[in-house]
């Protein structure tokens, strides 16, 4: 997912505006990642819904099927 993701911060971060109103689903297919790609969605450390329109400064965490080790 890192490769769709496209890092700009660090290695497993990018920094992205959008428009206001727009669910997390939404925003994951203007970026060009699947949503069916995402096991866990966490906002500000909190599970939510892919559907959840997040608001400015929130922190969203992105959590594929398989992850760790």
């Amino acid at each position: 997912m890192r490769e769709m993701l496209k890092p700009d911060v660090d290695f497993y971060t990018r920094k992205l505006e959008t428009e206001a109103g727009k669910s997390v689903r939404e925003i994951l297919a203007d970026i060009g990642i699947n949503p069916a790609l995402i096991a866990f969605l966490y906002i500000d450390g909190k599970l939510k819904h892919l559907d959840h329109q997040p608001e400015d400064g929130e922190r969203i965490t992105l959590q594929p099927p398989v992850s760790g080790g």
